[in-house]
C-alpha cells in the first residue's frame, strides 16, 4: 500500500513538473517550430523578448521599419513598467530578416497598453483608451516634437474591447474601430463627435450600439 501510494505521489509530482513546463514560455525556436504556415508561404522571426516585450499592435513605415506597440502595463500589471508603456521601431539594417536594431519612439505613463499603432509618415497615430494620440515628428529624427490628443472619452481603458487601431484608405480617409466596450466618442477638446446626420457617437443605441468602425 505504501509503495502504491509513493508510486502515486512520483507521478503526480512528475506531472506538475511537466505541467509547469508546459505552461511556461516556449523559446523564440520552438514558437516558430510549431506554427503551420498555408502552401507557398514562409514564416521566420523577425523580432522576440527581450527586445519587444509584448506587442499589441504593428505598422510599417515607409522604409521597411516595424514600429511596435507594446501593452506591458495591462490590467493587473498596470503599474509593472512605472515610465508607461513603449512606441518601439524595429530595423532590419543588414537585410537579414532580422530585427537587429531597436529605438525607442515615445514612453510616457499616458500610454498604458496602447492597442494600435498607424503611422503616417512623420505623423503617429497611437490608440489607448480613453484616448487617440498623434504624435507629430517635424524634423524626422524618430522623437515626436508634438503630441495631441485627437480623440478623447473613449471608455474600454485597460480592456481589450476598447480603441484600436487606424488605417489609411485610398479614399483619403483613416479608418478605426472600438469594441463594444468603447461606448463613446469625443473631439481632443472633449465634445460629443456627431455623424453627419446629427447622430451622436454613442454605442446608447440612438442609433449606434456595441462597437463602432
Amino acid at each position: 500500500m505504501k509503495a502504491f501510494q509513493l508510486s502515486l505521489i512520483t507521478v503526480i509530482a512528475c506531472s506538475i513538473v511537466v505541467a509547469e513546463e508546459a505552461s511556461g514560455p516556449l523559446s523564440p525556436a520552438e514558437s516558430l517550430r510549431r506554427l503551420e504556415p498555408a502552401g507557398g508561404l514562409e514564416i521566420s522571426l523577425f523580432a522576440h523578448e527581450p527586445m519587444v516585450v509584448n506587442p499589441t499592435n504593428i505598422d510599417i513605415d515607409e522604409r521597411g521599419r516595424v514600429w511596435v506597440a507594446e501593452g506591458v502595463d495591462y490590467r493587473r500589471h498596470a503599474d509593472l513598467r512605472p515610465e508607461g508603456d513603449r512606441i518601439v521601431i524595429l530595423e532590419d539594417t543588414n537585410g537579414d530578416g532580422t530585427a537587429d536594431r531597436l529605438k525607442t519612439y515615445y514612453q510616457d505613463p499616458s500610454i498604458k497598453s496602447p492597442l494600435g499603432i498607424g503611422v503616417f509618415g512623420r505623423r503617429v497615430v497611437v490608440s489607448c483608451s480613453p484616448h487617440v494620440f498623434l504624435f507629430i515628428d517635424e524634423d524626422g529624427d524618430d522623437i515626436p516634437d508634438e503630441k495631441r490628443v485627437l480623440f478623447s472619452g473613449i471608455e474600454g481603458v485597460q480592456h481589450d474591447h476598447g480603441v484600436h487601431a487606424f488605417v489609411f484608405q485610398p479614399d483619403g480617409k483613416l479608418y478605426f474601430n472600438f469594441g463594444n466596450n468603447g461606448n463613446r466618442l469625443l473631439d481632443g477638446s472633449g465634445s460629443p463627435v456627431v455623424d453627419a446626420a446629427g447622430n451622436v457617437g454613442s454605442g446608447g443605441g440612438t442609433p449606434y450600439r456595441q462597437g463602432m468602425i
